[in-house]
């Protein structure tokens, strides 16, 4: 051990003696400065290049890895608008309100019954260009025995705007059918009308007030996965006038000579039976099932004058086929949709509301209201809808197409519009649907495709 000892104390001390006396004044030890080095700091050691340990040579730029930045820099104001103003402020609020339980509490304030069946709770709707209203939903599940549910709603805006529905519906738990037996009234001041077919145009924008009744009665079967087929019979009974808010109404449009003649309907009114069934047949299971599947839809309606069927007779026909495409397994899914509509009069006219449209709750939803009416209609949606909350996906829309006079006269691509939007849409909500839209409609290519409707949408629909 002593040898040992005798060892490292000679070997240190000619470390010492063999720097020179120079070196050993101008860097002086200090234990307890931390010397760090940089690479390269020393120019008698060189850099070693990072060893290719796979064996594998870097793959070369390809064609899409260029075109791939194409898409980026176009999306990126919609990223901005996704990821900073929808998912983060929501992930924030939706965190921080999971965390204080706050959907429990505010679902235990609006529902009571011996086990929840009944709900009471306010609702409002703001549509840019109608008046915004306010209102109530009401819910009452498994009323006198299992499988009876009830259904109401209204809403008012001042006094010359109201509007209720009700609607009772029997479910059988075992069964694959429903029956639904509903009915509403509705008065409004703020109809909006913008010409039919080829001439629809902001600048024939006007006003009507109506007043509409409806009685309806709906069976429903549900098939495979998410298929179905519905057939209903109904009763409607609508009025119009110039009873309206705004200066310009439809009326004035003819006396003034920018509409050769009112509306099919509009003069008289309608008194209608109506029949309508829709076949779906759509492959995807039901969420949270991965969303990758199709779906292709075929409805007709036929209607005719409930007080002289020999005058009034019409037939609408269409359908929509679809691909879905879910890219990440969990509801991320986008949309591939063309759809075609054609109303026929078999006797007289199609009353103007009766008319397929595209606007709306349409595929072509940047235009307000039925801004988009006519005899024939087309469109191609691309749509891509993700989760934000457990009820509550964000959605992406552009859609291009327009609505045409006879089947599809001047029907070409510069005869088309576009339509695009961003927003919000409630999951799986039947009865009270909920929605925030920012959405844009153009002009025809051939006229520039300027925006020519702008539509703001937030609050919740009745769909009952």
């Amino acid at each position: 051990m002593r040898g040992v000892l005798v060892f490292l104390l000679l070997s240190a001390s000619s470390v010492a003696v063999a720097q020179p006396a120079a070196a050993r004044t101008q860097h002086p030890i200090d234990p307890t400065e931390q010397v760090e080095r940089e690479p390269g700091d020393d120019p008698d050691i060189e850099e070693r290049d990072v060893p290719n340990y796979d064996g594998r040579e870097d793959r070369p730029v390809s064609v899409g890895d260029v075109l791939i930045w194409i898409p980026r820099i176009v999306m990126f104001p919609v990223y901005l608008v996704t990821e900073f103003l929808l998912r983060r402020p929501l992930g924030f609020l939706v965190t921080n309100a999971e965390e204080a339980e706050v959907p429990d509490k505010v679902v235990q304030f609006f529902t009571f019954g011996p086990s929840n069946n009944i709900a009471l709770a306010p609702t409002f709707s703001f549509d840019f260009g109608f008046r915004p209203t306010v209102g109530a939903f009401f819910r009452y599940n498994d009323l006198g025995s299992e499988g009876h549910n009830l259904r109401a709603g209204f809403s008012i805006a001042r006094r010359d705007l109201l509007s209720g529905s009700v609607a009772y519906r029997w479910a059988p738990k075992n069964g694959n059918w429903e029956m639904q037996l509903s009915g509403s009234a509705t008065k409004r001041p703020d109809g909006l009308f913008f010409g039919l077919g080829s001439q629809a145009s902001e600048s024939l924008r006007s006003r009507y007030d109506w007043v509409s009744y409806d009685a309806n009665l709906r069976v429903t079967g549900s098939l495979w996965r998410q298929s179905s087929i519905s057939m209903s019979l109904g009763y409607r009974n609508q009025t119009y006038g110039d009873d309206a808010i705004g200066n310009t109404t439809v009326n004035s449009l003819v006396e003034n000579g920018l509409l050769d003649e009112l509306p099919p309907g509009f003069e008289d009114g309608v008194s209608a039976i109506i029949q309508r069934t829709r076949l779906t047949i759509d492959t995807r299971p039901s969420r949270p099932a991965p969303g990758t599947g199709a779906r292709v839809v075929g409805e007709y309606t036929f209607g005719f004058d409930a007080n002289d069927p020999e005058s009034q007779m019409w037939l609408n026909y269409g359908g929509t086929a679809a691909a879905f495409f879910d890219i990440s397994g969990f509801q991320h899914v986008i949309g591939v949709h063309v759809s075609a509509a054609v109303a026929e009069a078999l006797q007289g006219d199609v009353p103007f509301l009766e008319l397929p449209f595209l606007s709306t709750n349409g595929p072509m939803r940047g235009f307000v209201g039925r801004f988009l009416s006519g005899e024939s209609e087309f469109s191609v949606l691309v749509d891509y809808h993700w989760p934000v909350w457990n009820w509550l996906d964000g959605t992406l829309h552009v859609a291009m197409g327009n609505v045409y006079d006879g089947k599809f006269e001047d029907f070409s691509l510069e005869n088309m519009r576009l339509s695009f939007g961003i927003g919000l849409a409630g999951v799986a909500q039947r009865d009270h649907f909920f929605e925030f839209l920012v959405g844009f409609g153009t002009d025809t290519f051939e006229n520039r495709p300027d925006v020519e409707s702008i539509r703001i949408l937030f609050g919740g629909t009745r769909e009952f």
